[in-house]
């Protein structure tokens, strides 16, 4: 089955409502399960080590706006540090989320792909960025230029050696763009950035994303991924990723972890 299938598949099983944010008595947190490899001095975040990167992940990192995400959604920190010899692709559609009761989420995209923003010079790994967030339709103003507005900050995710996706290029002016050829599939964007709820994502959970590109060789990558809200319902979910060579898209090692579910 190719990818595009894969995702397409994982899609139609997102259902995200237009909903608001609001606070539940128990917000479930994804926390190691028995048996998970802990990175050292991290009591909440997993480490795995596939073919050379090492992939650290916690479920209980956020810290932003808006504080009660974790009742909608869930926001993973994820680092991958590459040591494999190979440029690695870093993709939305790489990630997912799953349960054996037949939850499933596909990563969801914090901005839309292919925008038009202004050059930013970088001055370290933290170089201001301008990004799409929402903006309330106003009267006599066409509905679809009224959802986004520019608004310049810095972004909070840290990175080194890292090229970020052509068509995300834009979205990280002064970030040095991955100049050969990357999967782009405008279906998975429409799709899943369209269903966001009103006023989210926010400016934190722009910053705060982890980008698209790639991660070259000794290089690194940490931020947030965003995924479907887990139920409360479910005990443990897994964690995957699909490890691949962004020189010629093959897969070099899948990441699975699970965790179990706390309320």
């Amino acid at each position: 089955m190719n990818r595009v299938s894969v995702v397409r598949r994982t899609l139609m099983g997102l259902l995200l409502g237009s909903v608001g944010m609001i606070g539940c008595a128990t917000t479930p947190v994804l926390k190691p399960a028995a048996g998970d490899t802990l990175a050292p001095g991290k009591q909440d975040t997993v480490q795995a080590n596939v073919a050379g990167v090492v992939v650290l992940i916690d479920g209980n990192a956020w810290k932003g706006d808006p504080p009660n995400l974790g009742d909608l959604f869930t926001p993973v920190m994820v680092t991958i540090q590459n040591n494999s010899g190979k440029s690695v692709r870093v993709s939305y559609a790489d990630f997912n989320l799953s349960s054996s009761t037949g939850f499933t989420s596909a990563a969801i995209p914090p901005v839309k792909a292919k925008g038009q923003l202004s050059w930013a010079d970088p001055k370290s790994s933290k170089v201001p960025v301008q990004l799409a967030l929402y903006e309330p339709d106003r009267p006599g103003k066409d509905t679809l230029s009224g959802r986004v507005r520019l608004a310049a900050f810095e972004h909070g995710f840290d990175h080194d050696r890292f090229m970020v996706a052509p068509h995300f290029a834009n979205f990280y002016p002064g970030m040095e763009a991955w100049p050969y050829s990357y999967p782009y599939d405008p279906f998975y964007y429409d799709s899943l950035y369209a269903s966001w709820p009103e006023k989210l994502p926010t400016q934190d959970m722009l910053s705060k994303g982890l980008p698209e590109g790639v991660v070259q060789d000794n290089g690194k990558i940490s931020g947030f991924v965003y995924f479907k809200g887990v139920g409360s319902q479910e005990s443990s979910v897994t964690f995957g990723m699909n490890l691949a060579d962004a020189t010629n898209g093959q897969s070099i090692g899948q990441v699975s972890v699970p965790f179990a579910v706390s309320k």
